[in-house]
């Protein structure tokens, strides 16, 4: 950057002086001081709903033909986030809105010298992506795949801005596998969810989990059938619905295969006179203390750790609500046994 000669308010040739703990500018005759400051520059990352990133290929130099984020001078009069709207709207055809704030960052540039570089997450609103000025192209590129970038300061800003989405992200891609091989029942549809974590959790401590609905099964009013029953008996029973719960969450366990298990299992609890209602709140009472045992894990410090109890939740009501109701057709054994024969 070149040295300033003559003071910008007389037109006096500039001098030095040690002032403020370093070396300055400083007018010989009026004594203004020729503060250098930085440069603010703002830059804006906006990314579409398949998680790509607006780039623009840059038509002057510096750095002519890479490409980047819109980016570009403050000017006089205009908020940085004011400026930061207008580049993406000259320079990609985009109006926008901010979301938040990613990264502020200093730059040396070795025509204008120091930048000061703030870079905001920005939402589409409207308009329609087109190069414009300073930009000989315009168009998404996967966040996970990005061309080499003009600017390390940017480079860094995105690393920022895929660090801030990482859960929501995670949330979104877990929720939809949930949908698509559970509510949905696609076939093959890849299963891992962020919930797997507690499920495992869960499996490994069945035991722990067994013995606090024993405890609750023997007592409640809503199973008092179950009182005159072994204990022994009982806790294999459970560990039986728990080792079928867990098949089931891992795919192991076909749609024939589960609704032939409870629809046996109602059959033989009405075969074993206990009434419908207590077969069912036995099973309500063991989802409410797997429930209860993810509770008291108490994590909840990020929204991702407040997802997956939400997620394992969904999970537990859906299995759960479905083994109800086939064991409460099984109860209903003529009636079904003779649908299975006329299909057959």
């Amino acid at each position: 950057m070149k040295e300033k000669i003559y003071c910008q308010h007389c037109g006096q040739l500039l001098g030095t002086d040690f002032l403020e703990g370093k070396q300055r500018q400083v007018c010989t005759v009026c004594k203004t001081i020729c503060y250098e400051n930085p440069l603010p520059v703002a830059s804006v990352v906006l990314a579409n709903q398949k998680r790509e990133i607006l780039l623009v290929r840059r038509a002057k130099e510096p750095f002519r033909g890479m490409w980047c984020c819109p980016i570009g001078f403050a000017e006089t009069g205009e908020s940085i986030e004011d400026a930061a709207l207008r580049e993406l709207r000259e320079e990609a055809g985009v109006e926008g809105k901010i979301s938040q704030l990613i990264d502020v960052g200093s730059h040396i540039n070795p025509l204008y010298g120091e930048l000061l570089i703030v870079t905001f997450e920005v939402e589409k609103t409207g308009g329609k992506e087109s190069a414009g000025d300073d930009a000989s192209d315009a168009r998404y590129f996967p966040v996970m795949n990005l061309p080499k970038l003009a600017f390390d300061s940017q480079v860094r800003a995105i690393g920022k801005f895929v660090e801030l989405k990482k859960e929501l992200w995670s949330i979104h891609d877990s929720f939809e596998t949930f949908v698509e091989s559970t509510v949905k029942n696609r076939i093959g549809y890849p299963v891992v969810l962020l919930s797997d974590e507690l499920a495992r959790a869960v499996e490994e401590n069945s035991a722990k989990i067994v013995e606090l609905w024993l405890d609750d099964i023997t007592t409640n009013p809503s199973t008092r059938s179950y009182r005159s029953v072994d204990r022994a008996e009982l806790r294999e029973r459970a560990m039986v619905i728990m080792g079928q719960f867990h098949a089931w969450l891992r795919k192991e366990k076909s749609e024939s295969e589960f609704t032939l298990f409870y629809r046996s299992l109602g059959k033989e609890r009405k075969e074993g006179n206990v009434p419908l209602e207590e077969a069912i709140s036995s099973l309500s009472l063991l989802k409410k203390h797997v429930w209860m045992f993810t509770y008291s894990f108490g994590v909840w410090e990020k929204a991702v750790d407040i997802y997956r109890m939400f997620e394992l939740g969904e999970r537990l009501v859906y299995f759960f609500d479905r083994a109800a109701y086939h064991t409460a057709v099984g109860y209903r054994k003529d009636q079904w046994q003779g649908k299975e024969a006329e299909r057959s």
